[in-house]
């Protein structure tokens, strides 16, 4: 049991030994609320990096969380949630990222039970939450978690072991500071850290959304992927008409060695979007097209941008062949559709083209289709495709074809 759950537990047995507030005690502790989920999931990859007789792999899994939040107690709430991921078929067909078949195709997914979130919320002062122990760090909405994110696709969620701290006091602003001391990751490992962060969102303004961050990640037993990085974001919609809004992102961020990486760079990112949104009155009630333009610079073709604590699956094409960016650097220009329709089903389709930032040639180009269906709101089924078709530009490191399909059911509560 991890140092975070037992500061859990011993801060909860300390409030038991107030006799007088027994009664408060117990009413917070058992008046609190249960959450439960569940998702199996089929996933098939073909990857033509691996020997011709190993490149496929398929793999069943199921991820079970239970969580319970407690009842506030003198403004303060505790929160632990167990995950467990089970391979319901047979575990060597694929490399899970912990079983050592590094030959096979990887579909990161190991079997495990931990601990996935154990907190304890205090709310002392007015529009003000800390939270300190293991906890999910996402400052941006699914699926914008470009540096701080839960790989919320995989069935083990990243977590962090941090404290943080979020005030709403000022009108439309939201700040976020806190401090990260160990990272734990997909694989059901953990990394010990020294990461100051902090992020500030801005909503005042009628059609623009501000985000300014500062994200200082130094890894200590990986020191390679130690980085700082500041930057800046703006987002919105403005009408056109009562059914149909243009859509706008630009962001940009600069970003330089931590404190111990072993070499010294500075490189850029940069994105640019427009798009609209409409509503349509048919089967369709809702499509939303855009065009994106995201740049991972390369720092003279030697280190290139990188975001270590991103849920990489939302970028650069679901494939997951650019989580770790190249040492050239990404050029992804793609398109996005998403179309809702009647009795709740969603369908997104999106086309990279990608590029090498620098070295003048092109990775290849990846297709991405995904439906779902919800049933009573608890209840979801889907589909999804990638398809990654490499290019043969000499001096691609990326040049060999890549494919995934996965099938799956969910609920919750």
């Amino acid at each position: 049991m991890n140092r975070i759950l037992y500061s859990f537990i011993i801060s909860l047995l300390a409030f038991s030994l107030n006799v007088n507030a027994e009664d408060a005690l117990m009413d917070a502790l058992t008046g609190g609320k249960v959450d439960f989920s569940f998702r199996m999931r089929y996933e098939h990859v073909d990857d033509k990096s691996k020997r011709s007789d190993l490149q496929e792999a398929d793999a069943t899994t199921a991820r079970t969380t239970l969580g319970y939040k407690t009842g506030d107690f003198h403004n303060v709430f505790g929160y632990l949630q167990f995950e467990n991921v089970t391979d319901i078929t047979d575990g060597n067909q694929y490399n899970s990222g912990r079983n050592g078949l590094t030959a096979k195709p990887t579909i990161a997914d190991p079997d495990g039970t931990e601990v996935n979130q154990a907190y304890l919320g205090l709310k002392f002062i007015d529009n003000t939450l800390v939270k300190v122990g293991r906890q999910i760090l996402t400052p941006r909405e699914a699926p914008f978690h470009r540096y701080l994110g839960t790989v919320l696709w995989r069935q083990n969620w990243q977590t962090q072991d941090a404290v943080t701290v979020t005030n709403t006091t000022f009108k439309d602003t939201e700040l976020m500071a806190g401090y990260i001391w160990n990272n734990n990751t997909i694989f059901g490992t953990d990394r010990d850290m020294k990461a100051p962060i902090f992020n500030v969102k801005y909503n005042g303004f009628q059609y623009a959304k501000l985000e300014g961050y500062y994200y200082d990640l130094e890894f200590d037993d990986a020191a390679a992927l130690s980085t700082e990085t500041i930057g800046i974001r703006a987002n919105g919609a403005y009408p056109m008409s009562e059914t149909t809004k243009l859509i706008y992102a630009a962001e940009f961020a600069d970003q330089s060695e931590g404190d111990n990486a072993p070499t010294a760079y500075d490189a850029n990112y940069y994105l640019v979007e427009g798009g609209f949104k409409m509503k349509l009155n048919s089967f369709v009630t809702s499509l939303m097209a855009k065009a994106s333009y995201e740049v991972l610079e390369s720092d003279s073709g030697v280190i290139a941008f990188r975001t270590p604590l991103a849920t990489g699956h939302a970028f650069q094409g679901w494939a997951d062949n650019f989580l770790v960016t190249p040492t050239a650097g990404i050029e992804d220009t793609y398109f996005t559709m998403v179309a809702t329709g009647k009795y709740d089903t969603k369908i997104i389709v999106s086309y990279h083209m990608l590029e090498a930032e620098t070295g003048g040639f092109d990775y290849g180009d990846e297709i991405d289709v995904w439906f779902t269906k919800k049933f009573n709101k608890r209840y979801t089924v889907g589909l999804k495709y990638a398809a990654y078709d490499a290019s043969s530009d000499v001096g691609n490191t990326k040049a060999t074809d890549l494919s995934k399909f996965w099938a799956y059911f969910a609920f919750k509560f």
